[in-house]
């Protein structure tokens, strides 16, 4: 009995830890044609954002150069808005353009890098997208635009909100691809009310604030809202890890339990 429940463990303990390279391997080989091709896609994004940090513009632009020639003829496997196309696209182009630029800095041509990267990653990652790893700097950032607006310094206020614009405009192609549309519009007019007030000669800093407010729940909801329920979707999922895991645990308890029996019932009929 002892021998039999000691092999019963060792088969549960190989179960577990094969569960997640079958999943994988599940997964793959279950890819649709266009997933298979979106990968590639994340991977040369992958790559030419490497590139750009490593400071190797030739390598750089040949990752730009086939992700403009292949983007374009990408079957997507879930519909998006064509909006998030068009922004997709556009972040692309402009990445390809920024390379034929001899004015371009290290800085807007790592921009653009981000932008693109961000973008395709969302086409291919559902729950983890690299989007979301921004939130604390967003959220900083805009903490320290509400704290400038209380004290009315202009300047400090204009350099703080470029930075904080910046780094939306270089997120936005991602968000808009998996954020509904009712949120993306709340964000871009939130941004759009302060872009607005800073063209002004006298800025209204009570709509500036009130702005900022809209924007910080904004951006709560967005990054925030959505993660409560990541878990239940995973396990929902056919072929999440978790249920694989969750079988294998259930079949081998099973078959101790039945062990158990039989060496219960052959001690009764024994005695």
């Amino acid at each position: 009995m002892k021998k039999n429940i000691r092999f019963l463990l060792f088969f549960l303990m190989i179960g577990l830890f094969l569960s997640w390279p079958i999943h994988n391997l599940y997964t793959k080989l279950n890819q649709p044609i266009e997933q298979k091709q979106l990968a590639a896609l994340d991977q040369i994004a992958h790559e030419f954002l490497t590139y750009v940090k490593k400071g190797d513009l030739e390598g750089a632009e040949q990752r730009i150069v086939q992700l403009a020639e292949r983007f374009p003829n990408q079957h997507l496997p879930n519909p998006i808005r064509i909006e998030s196309l068009n922004a997709v696209t556009q972040s692309i182009l402009a990445a390809k353009q920024s390379f034929a630029s001899a004015n371009a800095s290290e800085q807007q041509l790592l921009w653009h890098a981000t932008r693109v990267r961000i973008a395709i990653d969302a086409l291919t990652h559902d729950h983890q997208p690299m989007w979301r790893s921004y939130y604390p700097s967003l959220v900083t950032q805009v903490q320290n635009l509400q704290l400038s607006a209380v004290e009315r310094n202009f300047s400090q206020f204009r350099e703080q909100f470029d930075e904080n614009y910046r780094l939306f405009l270089a997120i936005k192609p991602g968000m808009s691809i998996q954020l509904p549309e009712g949120q993306m519009s709340s964000i871009t007019v939130a941004y759009d009310i302060i872009s607005k007030e800073m063209r002004n000669t006298h800025v209204d800093w009570q709509l500036v604030r009130e702005a900022l407010r809209e924007l910080n729940s904004s951006f709560q909801v967005a990054f925030v809202g959505e993660e409560k329920s990541t878990f239940a979707r995973l396990m929902m999922r056919p072929d999440s890890p978790i249920v694989i895991l969750a079988s294998i645990s259930i079949a081998l308890i099973m078959a101790l339990s039945y062990v158990a029996w039989k060496k219960y019932d052959g001690e009764i009929r024994s005695t």
